[in-house]
């Protein structure tokens, strides 16, 4: 049988006038499934066909699933996904080539045959959506009687596919680009709140002086520290640092700080107010997340630092220009719900600085990869100790920066330091 045997649908609309008007239709339209029902309806409508419809890849599975149709049944749209192995014909359209099938209702090819006797479908052109050498979905149209799709028909479905495929990366991006906005808003007002966390002032007190830096190196950080003002004139202060970045270690940080301020306003024993923080943070986190924090207890008097250090880099007391660390406690929190912890009280005298940092400072690495380290830390409270602690701290966050250099600091930033002013005499780290 000749080509002239065969019906064929009415082609009177000249190619460039079909395409003008698919680029028409397509113009302006970022929402996805707009643009593919209006894909599917204008070929239908401009190319006189039967029916048509777009199936996308399910990249994980490797599934094909119908996204739009137009002129099939509700019946046809129900149909389940075809993976593409178990179809040769979208396989191949899928590498690249347009497959003509004769008969779509006898072709073993088929894998709805059935179906497409009731649709009423019989020829059938498949071609490949893509875009960037990437092909991601399939193109198909579907005559009502036997017809061989002559070249220039071919090369109007291929130019269209062209057209559609640019149109749903188009919409894909935009797509992403206001989730990336909207997540982008959310993750700033979430980021607002948790600075709301972070102390706007230290407590004031003539026992006891005080600096802080709390600096993220993005906007949603683990690091935190916190004072806790008693009736007894008691000053607990923590500091801590949550593994991770991002949101979930900022809801895990705030999750710990809840739960040390819940039990520190009952309980007076760090080390026991330490481990329901570590049993509250067992039971609501995964075995890969986990907590580090150092909580002490000052005294009223300025005379005592009651304390507990759950797996922490240990605080350097400086005294007559020798540091030890402050170290006794237990293991990080969230790993053993089991875990005990013990508590440890360091008398104080004027003039005494204890330095609390996350590990941020200790692993701030210059171009060469070399990190700053504890022995620098040492030295830089060496040398700044003579400064009020909000200038220490201060100084100690420029030396790190300086030996970073313009590397980006890849972790949080936590300072704490605290002068024992003895009493109410002479501040710690004040000139005579």
């Amino acid at each position: 049988m000749s080509v002239n045997d065969i019906a064929q649908p009415h082609t009177a609309t000249p190619e460039w006038s079909v395409l003008q008007a698919v680029a028409a239709m397509l113009a302006g339209r970022t929402e996805l499934q707009a643009i593919l029902d209006g894909a599917t309806r204008s070929l239908v409508e401009l190319l006189h066909l039967r029916a048509a419809s777009i199936r996308l890849v399910d990249e994980e599975t490797g599934e094909l699933r119908i996204a739009s149709q137009s002129n099939m049944s509700q019946a046809y749209r129900d149909k389940g996904p075809i993976h593409r192995s178990a179809s040769a014909i979208d396989s191949e359209a899928l590498d690249g080539a347009t497959v003509y099938v004769a008969n779509l209702q006898t072709d073993p090819r088929t894998v709805y045959r059935d179906d497409a006797r009731r649709e009423g479908i019989v020829s059938g052109l498949v071609t490949p959506l893509s875009n960037g050498g990437r092909a991601f979905g399939v193109l198909r149209a579907y005559t009502a009687e036997p017809y061989v799709f002559p070249p220039n028909q071919v090369a109007l479905l291929q130019a269209i596919a062209t057209q559609v495929a640019a149109a749903i990366v188009n919409a894909r991006l935009t797509k992403e680009l206001r989730e990336a906005d909207r997540m982008e808003r959310q993750i700033r007002g979430a980021a607002e709140v948790q600075r709301r966390m972070i102390p706007a002032s230290a407590p004031v007190t003539d026992r006891f002086s005080f600096g802080c830096v709390y600096e993220p190196s993005w906007e949603l950080c683990g690091d935190f520290y916190d004072f806790l003002e008693f009736p007894s004139g008691d000053i607990g202060v923590v500091i801590a640092d949550v593994m991770g970045k991002g949101v979930p270690a900022s809801l895990l940080m705030a999750s710990a700080r809840a739960a040390l301020r819940s039990h520190a306003k009952r309980v007076y024993d760090v080390n026991v107010i330490v481990e329901e923080v570590n049993l509250r943070l067992y039971k609501d986190t995964l075995d890969s997340e986990f907590a580090t924090a150092f909580y002490g207890v000052l005294s009223a008097d300025g005379k005592r630092l009651t304390y507990c250090n759950a797996g922490h880099d240990p605080p350097m007391l400086l005294r007559d220009g020798t540091i030890r660390e402050l170290s006794a406690g237990g293991m990080l929190l969230g790993v053993d719900r089991d875990a005990k912890y013990e508590r440890a009280v360091q008398h104080l005298r004027q003039g005494d600085v204890i330095l609390m940092y996350t590990d941020g400072i200790i692993d701030a690495a210059n171009f060469e990869g070399e990190t700053y380290g504890r022995v620098r830390l040492r030295e830089s409270l060496l040398r700044h100790a003579a400064l009020p602690p909000n200038q220490l701290a201060r100084q100690i966050l420029w030396d790190v920066r300086r030996y970073a250099g313009l590397s980006r600091l890849m972790d949080d930033i936590t300072l704490v330091a605290i002068g024992a002013n003895g009493g109410g005499g002479r501040p710690a780290g004040a000139a005579p």
